[in-house]
């Protein structure tokens, strides 16, 4: 270090400063620093600029990824401390439908509901821009965040984006801009979000309403180089990447400059075959013992209405579960409605609704799981103030067997050769016995 350079007390910085494996990259410090003293750097960390720092402690005290106060988080939010009891936490209503805008649905992974929902309010002058993401236009291969304000810059945000994108970054141009804004954001960056409406109240005013999206992992952001290379593409060959492109649920594809037909990076589709491998092989460290998969402090949470009827057929291909937490997120949900932007039936008093089993058991089970072992062995993890829900023998060794698929996808000569298998013609038999599987889960049961 230059001998001039100011030194900065790490502890009163987020916590990638000191525990890096904690961090979420949700960019709420960069994007809460008074003096723009962070940036975002390799791989989506931030990074200290020491000379501007002022050490006020903002970054930490708005830092989601040391440990997460849910009941400060609910008071905030919901007036209340009290736990819901089940994943989907604090529920007003639930609805399932999909955009009233042809392009929207086509366009949408899930129906194009978040689209449709975010132009409702900008239209009609409720907020004056959208911070939402999309895949970097010059770099597509990595994801952006981006305050929308038109019908195509909206446009532009719809897919999912599974890479680590650090969405709360744009709260140092929110900051200093005039008017009102949504936002479509992930848990943890809903954490942070929260946290810093807490210490800043014109964050509540200024964002009107807070979309969240359900998240089972978010993935690291060389996936998409490794994912190309398995198919002999270089990053700099490509002009759009999308990860659920075509007939719902989707294919990732890479389209290439200078052809006309996309090239698919995996077989089968996005639900059946690529996301069950992704989500453990490039499953960031924090992300492993993330324990909201729901957004439980938006206004309201979107998922993929993944609800099957006996038989394991899709009750609601290409549309989107609602949940709705807020009187905000009602209002707002009820004029998009009214205004026939959105299509949607309510299904509240359905109890096929709730969230399904596995990513229930997936975050709301084993990531408390994993995180109490990576503790009880001095390894650092989040702290949470809940306890850790019922379990059994069996749970505790399926966590065990997925935190071992985590582990081999933290080396890339176990993670690059194994996805390139199972992504390959011969994987397909095992997307074969899945979907057995699955058959014989629905035979005679309700999803």
């Amino acid at each position: 270090m230059n001998p001039a350079t100011p030194t900065v007390d790490p502890h009163l910085l987020s916590i990638a400063f000191t525990d890096r494996g904690l961090c979420t990259r949700c960019g709420t410090c960069v994007g809460v620093c008074p003096v723009n003293a962070l940036e975002i750097g390799r791989d989506t960390y931030p990074e200290l600029v020491p000379d501007r720092c002022i050490q006020c402690g903002l970054c930490k005290q708005t830092c989601p990824g040391g440990q997460v106060p849910f009941g400060d988080l609910g008071e905030f939010t919901f007036g209340t401390r009290a736990n819901a009891g089940t994943f989907d936490g604090q529920v007003l209503r639930t609805y399932v439908g999909y955009a009233g805008d042809p392009r929207f649905r086509a366009g949408g992974a899930g129906g194009g509901v978040i689209t449709a929902l975010l132009w409702s309010l900008l239209k009609t002058k409720q907020v004056d821009g959208c911070a939402v993401a999309r895949m970097n236009p010059q770099r597509p291969w990595e994801g952006e965040v981006y305050i929308a304000r038109t019908y195509e810059e909206l446009r532009q945000s719809q897919q999912s984006k599974y890479v680590v994108i650090p969405v709360n970054r744009i709260l140092r141009e929110l900051r200093v801009q005039d008017g009102r804004f949504a936002i479509a954001a992930l848990p943890c960056q809903i954490h942070g979000l929260r946290l810093y409406a807490r210490k800043q109240p014109w964050v509540n005013e200024k964002i009107r309403l807070v979309v969240g999206l359900f998240c089972a992992s978010s993935l690291e952001p060389y996936v998409t180089a490794e994912m190309l290379a398995t198919r002999g593409l270089q990053p700099q060959d490509i002009a759009n990447f999308a990860f659920r492109d075509g007939i719902w649920p989707g294919v990732i594809r890479a389209y290439v400059k200078g052809r006309q037909q996309p090239v698919p990076l995996h077989y089968s589709n996005f639900k059946d075959g690529a996301i069950n491998y992704l989500t453990y092989l490039y499953s960031p460290p924090r992300c492993q013992t993330c324990v909201d998969g729901s957004s439980e402090f938006a206004d309201v949470s979107v998922s993929d209405a993944w609800t099957r009827d006996p038989a394991g057929r899709y009750l609601f291909p290409n549309q989107s579960k609602l949940l709705v937490r807020t009187p905000r997120g009602q209002q707002a949900l009820a004029a998009a409605l009214a205004a026939g932007d959105l299509v949607a039936q309510d299904v509240t008093d359905d109890s096929q609704f709730k969230t399904h089993r596995l990513h229930t058991l997936k975050k709301g089970l084993k990531s408390y799981l994993r995180a109490d072992r990576w503790r009880a062995k001095g390894r650092p993890a989040p702290v949470y103030d809940r306890p850790t829900p019922p379990n059994t023998i069996r749970d505790r060794l399926d966590e065990r067997v997925e935190s071992f698929a985590m582990w081999l996808g933290r080396r890339r000569w176990t993670r690059y050769p194994l996805f390139r298998f199972l992504t390959s013609r011969w994987g397909l038999p095992l997307v074969a016995i899945r979907r057995w599987v699955k058959s014989r889960k629905y035979r005679g049961q309700l999803a």
